[in-house]
């Protein structure tokens, strides 16, 4: 599951991109923790995105936990919507926190 999240939320970055991904500081201890896990997705995930992957997994598997327990019956015909929406704007959110690539020289 996290190879397919995660390629499609950095497919396309490199790896430059993905190691200066926008996060709150991450601390020493988490941060070699990050390093050292295994990678089945890219490849090398470098900690902050790993931390940004962790993250985004959280709030998915929360909105389909509200889902599967009811707790969004109240939304009706909406849920499909609402859960779209909440997927594509935490997408762009994480997106608007990896750094354009620079432009190649002439």
């Amino acid at each position: 599951m996290s190879a397919i999240f995660e390629r499609e939320m950095f497919d396309g970055f490199t790896s430059a991109q993905l190691a200066a991904v926008d996060t709150p500081a991450l601390s020493p201890a988490l941060r070699v923790y990050l390093d050292q896990l295994p990678h089945y997705g890219l490849g090398y995930l470098p900690p902050p995105a790993t931390a940004l992957l962790l993250i985004a997994w959280g709030h998915l598997h929360g909105l389909v936990a509200l889902e599967v327990f009811g707790h969004t019956s109240f939304l009706g015909d909406h849920q499909t919507e609402i859960f779209r929406t909440a997927m594509r704007n935490l997408l762009e959110d994480i997106h608007r926190r990896i750094a354009v690539a620079p432009a190649p020289r002439p």
